[in-house]
């Protein structure tokens, strides 16, 4: 008898462990959100940790993609995009009535810089651009020429890369 519940406790496990398949996994090895922030280099990799997307929808029944990256360094990138709508661009703070926001933070000087609503200094120019949209997995540019700081004080300009995979 307990070489039947030795067999039968090998054979679920046997079977646990070739239905975790690696291929989740290796999807997520081409993910990033890259930028260059007022002359520095972002770069956030790979690791889940690290990268989140995320999808809600509001009570007008609006879907909001949210995105927040973590550099190596521990700096944080994070974007809003109201009323999301799939491909195509979108401008942050070209209105009063847009509540997207991109913001960026550096801890290690606890400083933070954000644009959001009606604090565009430049409407045209600020914008996440989304070039590819499936169900899991968004791909596009980051544009911002001016952040302001919570001190008032004009950051520069963020310009940038990502590929993200959603991760319910």
């Amino acid at each position: 008898m307990k070489k039947f519940y030795y067999y039968l406790f090998s054979l679920v496990l046997s079977l646990a462990t070739l239905s975790c398949s690696t291929d989740d996994e290796a999807g997520l090895t081409d993910q990033f959100l890259t930028a260059n922030v007022n002359g520095s280099e972002f770069n956030s990799g790979t690791n889940k940790a690290s990268l989140i997307f995320t999808r809600e929808i509001d009570p007008a029944g609006r879907v909001n993609l949210f995105v927040s990256a973590i550099s190596a360094d521990g700096d944080i990138m994070e974007f809003m995009i109201e009323n999301y709508q799939g491909v195509g661009k979108y401008y942050v703070g070209n209105n009063i009535y847009n509540n997207s926001w991109i913001k960026y933070q550096k801890p290690s000087n606890s400083e933070q810089w954000m644009l959001n609503t009606g604090g565009a200094l430049n409407l045209t120019s600020n914008f996440i651009d989304i070039t590819q949209s499936e169900d899991d997995l968004i791909e596009g540019k980051i544009s911002c020429k001016e952040l302001k700081s919570v001190l008032a004080d004009v950051f520069g300009a963020v310009d940038g890369d990502f590929r993200l995979k959603y991760i319910p």
